[in-house]
């Protein structure tokens, strides 16, 4: 076993959890991490039920066995370990993140009620765990790649972090880099709004915001200097034309909203697009707020001075 975190494989028996062992272990190859597969089972029923307990634990024990020999085909046995919890899925896996690079979770694309409940586990943990999720759908495959990345970013001017987590994925895949900003005025009357505007002066403000963040965010990962990136900004419902990429590509990264305290929540448009992607989506857990030192006020002998750049004396 690797030294390294390892990259967290949530089980649970169905044709997503497959599509995502094999999305992690093609994780796993790219930065040689071990898989950690868990799966969290109910608790023990109290009675009337308490007499499946030792049917449903068999049934648990099986499940896992059998996810631990696909994984083991795609890196082998000294890579891979098995983990068995008892209890809630989402706290159970929320709590097992803090200790992995990544957390990959398969998405069945069921309906109905079956579908409310498989998919309000995906989101929660997607919306709270400390480590960056991918949910991978049940019918993707690691055959014939796009080559392409899609990186959906909301806020510009802070999106530094999440441009250099995507700059990488590309830069692994050998893989061009879209970055896309959608955007639609929160308002029935969007459409009339805009059309009688001339938006060119925004966008091209817009796209020149994101180019810097670009440049800064490589500075984060030399080895993604040569990515090509192509810059996006459409206007329109931000779930839509962020599910449209999706259908050429091989990853989608977008990140979770910051202002809910401790770690962000998954906000509509990102349940939306983990519904609806064609592609794996990795939901990136915000990061921590940033105080610029120009921003930072001292007190010193009874004076306010304001920090900022050495001066030559």
């Amino acid at each position: 076993m690797s030294e390294n975190d390892p990259i967290l494989v949530g089980v649970d028996g169905g044709v997503g959890g497959r599509a995502a062992i094999a999305y992690a272990a093609a994780e796993a190859g790219l930065d040689d991490a071990d898989l950690w597969l868990v799966h969290v089972t109910p608790s023990e029923p109290t009675y009337p039920y308490s007499w499946i307990g030792g049917d449903l634990r068999a049934a648990a024990d099986a499940l896992l066995k059998k996810a631990t020999e696909e994984a083991v085909a795609y890196v082998g046995a000294e890579r891979v370990t098995a983990t068995l919890l008892q209890g809630s899925a989402v706290p159970g896996l929320v709590h097992c993140a803090a200790a992995a690079r990544l957390v990959v979770l398969g998405d069945d694309r069921r309906q109905g009620l079956e579908r409310i409940m498989t998919g309000s586990v995906t989101n929660r943990v997607a919306g709270h765990a400390p480590a960056p999720v991918v949910v991978v759908p049940s019918g993707w495959s690691p055959d014939d790649p796009s080559r392409r990345v899609v990186v959906a970013v909301k806020d510009c001017a802070s999106s530094v972090g999440l441009l250099a987590r995507a700059l990488k994925h590309a830069a692994d895949r050998a893989a061009e880099l879209v970055v896309l900003h959608a955007w639609q005025l929160d308002t029935v009357y969007d459409d009339m709004t805009v059309a009688h505007l001339d938006m060119s002066d925004w966008e091209n403000a817009t796209r020149l915001t994101l180019d810097d963040a670009l440049g800064r965010a490589r500075r984060r990962v030399p080895h993604a200097s040569d990515v090509a990136v192509r810059i996006e900004v459409r206007h329109g419902q931000p779930a839509r034309k962020i599910t449209e990429e999706t259908r050429n590509a091989d990853l989608l990264v977008i990140d979770r909203r910051r202002h809910s305290f401790p770690l962000g929540r998954l906000g509509n448009t990102g349940r939306a697009v983990i519904r609806e992607s064609r592609c794996p989506v990795e939901i990136h857990p915000p990061s921590p707020d940033v105080l610029m030192v120009d921003d930072l006020v001292l007190e010193r002998e009874g004076r306010l001075e304001r920090a900022g750049p050495a001066r030559a004396g």
